[in-house]
């Protein structure tokens, strides 16, 4: 067929001008399964393997330079090798890196964070954001005595049993929509977890306030992203997180924010954007400033159960939770993160979302662009995107193409094609990644109209 002939010419000219990093994955697959330890870093035909990166650019292996729009998946909101960054964390390695004991570090970072939050009297820091949410559900069952988590359909929380629940469903399998169906991402899910995670479909007040009525007396916490980040990077529709908040308090039912992707979008991250308070935040990647981190915050009645002077307490340890490394990395990123700063690479980002919609109509295809402040992503469907069933309509093998089309260009972004916007970049590179994005398409038309011929106008 001629699209598998186009697809074989894409991969083929990929593969021939990265010959070390089609050696290195070959060599990689005997020690680690697929070649890497982050299933989401893999994309046929092969990952290209990275060797170095500066302010808003990565070179591979080969030596072939991009920008980098991907920001190891939202969390280097810096870009790489900030030198102040860079410059903290190497004063601290020559003090050591961890010490079995606070460091003042931890204090500092911690303060830093419950000034921007809105919600939060006190944080606990663990070392990724799946840490995150697992502690906020374990606290939120904790103190309600019910096991039950209502989470979002397509919403991502995490590598952990209830984070692995519906979050890529396939639509044969997700039930009605009005009452969505419990399913695992994998079969070692066991079953009764199945019965402990209740999904409510994003965006849908209606249908959501109802599912969360009958399970009330169930439910030890509502779970959601307010941006919705591996669904599709799918703003909030008005009234839904005040819906959330609002129904979650008629209940007494704890509600946590997963922002360990949305903090980036405002000082205090979404809850201080949409003025909604939720009573646990679970936070990650920018705030480590590149290193693993993970943190949990909260009110003084919820984040006090953890304080070990108490008669009864709730345990949590981590032989790395708050280490100076990542303290220090993080303090540092937020003090570089100003007002100012954050402001400016949101108007990139919106920027990027209104000169790719321009691009998409210019050449008569249909799409959809989603996103919120410095993030984008576009959905090669012709639904609009508010929730994951209607994500899930995108043809996956366009982005697929489109993806490997960027980076010859020179652009990395994730493979689900969702950009990211880093406070080192400008217009500059912004309008690289438009003029890339539109020669990308208009290579791809003659593909569309072989396998989705409905998106491209006549």
């Amino acid at each position: 067929m001629e699209s598998d002939k186009f697809i074989e010419n894409i991969h083929a000219a990929y593969a021939a001008s990265r010959p070390k990093s089609h050696k290195l994955h070959h060599q990689a697959g005997r020690f680690m399964p697929g070649g890497d330890t982050r299933s989401v870093t893999f994309y046929k035909p092969f990952p290209t393997f990275m060797k170095y990166g500066q302010g808003p650019t990565i070179v591979d292996v080969d030596g072939i330079e991009y920008i980098d729009f991907q920001n190891n998946y939202n969390s280097l909101i810096h870009g790489h090798a900030h030198p102040r960054i860079t410059e903290a964390v190497t004063k601290q390695i020559r003090l050591g890196t961890v010490y079995g004991s606070p460091a003042e570090s931890q204090l500092l970072l911690a303060e830093e964070l419950c000034k921007r939050l809105p919600g939060a009297d006190k944080i606990r820091f663990c070392n990724s954001g799946t840490e995150a949410t697992l502690l906020a559900i374990g606290l939120a069952r904790y103190i309600t005595h019910r096991y039950k988590i209502l989470k979002m359909e397509g919403g991502y929380h995490g590598s952990h049993d209830i984070g692995q629940i519906s979050i890529k469903p396939a639509l044969a399998k997700a039930g009605p929509p009005e009452k969505p169906h419990s399913v695992p991402e994998n079969a070692g899910i066991p079953p009764h977890v199945l019965k402990d995670c209740v999904v409510a479909p994003f965006n849908d007040i209606k249908t959501t306030e109802n599912i969360i009525v009958q399970n009330q007396h169930d439910l030890a916490a509502i779970i959601v992203e307010p941006v919705a980040g591996s669904c599709g990077m799918i703003p909030p529709e008005a009234g839904f997180l005040e819906m959330l908040r609002q129904t979650a308090t008629r209940f007494e039912i704890p509600l946590i924010f997963d922002e360990v992707l949305s903090f980036r979008l405002s000082r205090g991250g979404c809850q201080d954007l949409y003025g909604i308070v939720p009573d646990l935040t679970a936070l990650g990647k920018i705030i480590g400033g590149g290193f693993p981190v993970g943190a949990l915050a909260g009110s003084n009645e919820y984040l006090n159960r953890f304080a070990p002077d108490k008669a009864r307490f709730l345990g949590h340890s981590g032989t790395f939770n708050g280490n100076p490394v990542t303290m220090t990395a993080g303090l540092a990123t937020l003090t570089e993160l100003t007002v100012s700063e954050i402001d400016r690479i949101n108007c990139l980002g919106k920027k990027l979302r209104t000169d790719l919609r321009k691009v998409l109509n210019d050449l008569g295809i249909t799409a959809q662009i989603t996103g919120a402040g410095s993030l984008a992503q576009i959905h090669f469907t012709d639904r609009k995107v508010k929730d994951w069933r209607s994500a899930a309509t995108a043809n996956i093998d366009l982005r697929a193409v489109f993806h490997l089309l960027l980076m010859e260009k020179g652009i990395f972004a994730a493979a689900r094609s969702f950009f990211n916007i880093s406070t080192p970049m400008d217009a500059t590179e912004v309008n690289k990644l438009t003029d890339a994005a539109k020669s990308s398409l208009i290579e791809m038309i003659p593909y569309f109209g072989n396998i989705s011929p409905h998106l491209i106008s006549d």
